[in-house]
Formats: structure tokens, sequence, C-alpha cells
């Protein structure tokens, strides 16, 4: 599918591409090294280079961490002694990784790959549908953290599902988050973990209250949630790529750890006049629920409102009221917040 569809938001990076290839000289070759986090896109940008390359006449050796570019050389690339091809041609060398080069000395230039924006993200799913997004599928695609790796693969497995339009992430999808945090190292694992205690978009001031930990030492930390698109950026605020992916680490960890932690954030938050405790929610039958109650009680539980369900199902607000109504009279549920919470509950018990 990816090699059907135009390269979309990195325009800066092929204009800076040919710009280096232009630089190159005999003596003096050029490395761009495209980094970028997992799912940005390195593979298929150095593979739109390999052809943006021989457009421009350029003889190309490549493979998949790098890229050896030759401008106006009729011979077939050498790859294997760069610093002796370097010394006599025009080289350009696009690397995921190291340079290649040890005995002559290069211009380096550093590119790295950052998240498409909305807009763009917008135009790839266009892209592979033929069709706009509907708003659900817009919503939807913010667990992929602006990565069109992600993106695409996401898209991929929903149109292999055959999915309607239900805002729920595909379980291929999930388990692969759910592989994510199981892969992150211990520290980065447990600052997302805790990071579910907090409603984002949240300060990282408030996460190191949290962890008890100076900002200083929780860097690291920090950018490797960021790196495995877990977490993005908003603004000077960090948030969860979606309320869905927020879940899939809750589930990361033991029920009773859950709730330990939402009552500390709370027990921080609360004002300091006596509050008298909360019973513990008691179970619900989810078996009670038609499959369209049950599909606006999980619209519910993403903190959307009546206007913005109504918009998702094609259905009226009032339509959605008397669902709404339906399923707090067959669960016993006084409020919204009381059926968010179930939620929070069903999930963590399904995807342990």
């Amino acid at each position: 599918m990816e090699k059907s569809i135009p390269l979309i938001g990195r325009d800066d990076a092929m204009r800076c591409f040919v710009q280096l290839l232009g630089r190159a000289a005999p003596g003096r070759p050029v490395v761009l090294v495209v980094d970028g986090p997992p799912d940005s896109g390195r593979a298929r940008l150095l593979r739109e280079f390999v052809s943006a390359g021989r457009g421009r006449g350029a003889a190309v050796a490549a493979t998949r961490e790098f890229v050896i570019l030759v401008r106006d050389h009729p011979e077939p690339v050498d790859a294997g002694d760069p610093d002796r091809l370097a010394a006599r041609a025009p080289v350009l060398v696009v690397t995921t990784g190291r340079s290649l080069f040890t005995g002559i000395s290069a211009e380096v230039h550093r590119i790295w790959l950052t998240p498409l924006t909305a807009a763009d993200v917008q135009r790839l799913i266009t892209a592979l549908l033929g069709t706009r997004p509907g708003e659900w599928l817009l919503d939807l695609a913010r667990a992929g953290a602006g990565r069109p790796g992600a993106i695409v693969r996401l898209i991929t497995a929903l149109r292999e599902d055959g999915r309607t339009p239900v805002a729920r992430l595909p379980e291929r999808t999930r388990a692969r988050l759910a592989e994510r945090v199981a892969t992150l190292s211990p520290p980065a694992r447990h600052l997302v973990q805790a990071a579910t205690a907090l409603r984002s978009p949240f300060p990282p001031t408030r996460l190191s209250a949290l962890l008890g930990r100076s900002l200083v030492t929780l860097l690291p930390d920090i950018e490797e949630a960021l790196d495995s698109g877990l977490l993005v950026t908003q603004g000077d605020t960090l948030a969860f790529s979606h309320e869905q992916v927020r879940l899939i680490v809750e589930a990361s960890m033991p029920v009773p750890v859950v709730a330990a932690l939402r009552r500390e954030q709370r027990q921080r938050t609360a004002p300091t006049r006596h509050r008298p405790p909360r019973e513990a929610p008691r179970e619900v039958d989810w078996a009670l629920l038609s499959d369209r109650e049950l599909q606006v009680a999980e619209l519910v539980g993403m903190a959307l409102t009546n206007q913005q369900i109504a918009v998702r199902l094609s259905r009226s607000p009032h339509t959605v009221n008397y669902h709404l109504r339906q399923i707090f009279r067959k669960l016993g549920l006084a409020s919204r917040v009381e059926l968010v919470s179930h939620l929070r509950k069903r999930e963590a018990t399904r995807y342990p």
C-alpha cells in the first residue's frame, strides 16, 4: 500500500536532499543523516531519495541503511571503498546510521523526521482510502502520533477487519501498542504508567511531582516515552497520543496499582476539607446493553459530548440522549462519571 501513495509531509527533507546533492564535489563528500523515531518513515524517505537521485542522472548504490549517490558519474557505483570514490567524484551519502567515510573529511548534515501535521495526516489517510476520512477516523488516527508508518498500519488493519465507523483501535494495533509499553526501559515504562493518573494534557512538573524526581533526572525517560509515540507534546505540556493509548498503558499495571495511583492523585489534588470515603464501584452487567448502547457508552468513555457522539454515529442528539438514559437505567448508574469509571474497569479486565 505504501508504494502506491505519494510522499506526504516531507517536502523540506526532499528540498534538503536536492540541495546537498548539488553541493557535493570531488574530495568534498556530503553526508545527510536521516533520523527520527520508529514509524517516522526513514526507509520510505531513503527510497524516495534513490528515485529522485536517479531522476537527476546520479549513479546510485543503496542498502536498507544508506544510499550512495554520485552526481555526473556514468559508471556503476562501487560502494566497497567510499573514501576512494569520494576523492574523485561528487558523492552524497544518505544514511540512517553512521557516516561511511573513515579517511576523508565530509560535510555532515542531519534532519529529524518530525510528526506529520493534522492536515498531512488527513491527506495521507485520504490517499490510502481514496476518500476523505470521517471525524471518527481522524480522531482514531491520533494514536499513530503523526507517524506515517503507524498510520498506514492502522488504516490497513481497519480495512482488513472491515471496520464500521466505531471509534475503537483494531486488536492488532492495541497489541502493538501494548508491546511498545512492554519494551520500554523500566524507568520510562514506570513514567508512562504513572502518567495515566494525570489528566491529559499535563505539564512535566506534574509528572515530576508525582514521581518525586527532578525534571532533569526525568529527561531521558520523557524522551524515550516521546520516541515511543505513547506520549506526545502539546505546546509546553505532555499528553497521551490518544485516550485509548492511555487505557492500554493503564492495563499494563495490576488493577490494585491503578486504583492506588488514582487514590493518591485524588488526595494530592483534593481540597483539604474532609470528604467521606466513596464506596467501591459495584459490578455492572454489560450484556444488558444493546450493540448501539454499548457503542454510545464507549464514546462517552472517550469524554465526547452528546453532540459529538451524535455526529460520529450520524444520529440526532435526542437519540443519543435516549440511549444514554437507557444505559443508566439498565446498569443502575446515576451519572456519566460513574459510567466512565466502570468503562475503565472493564478495559483493565479485558486487556490485562
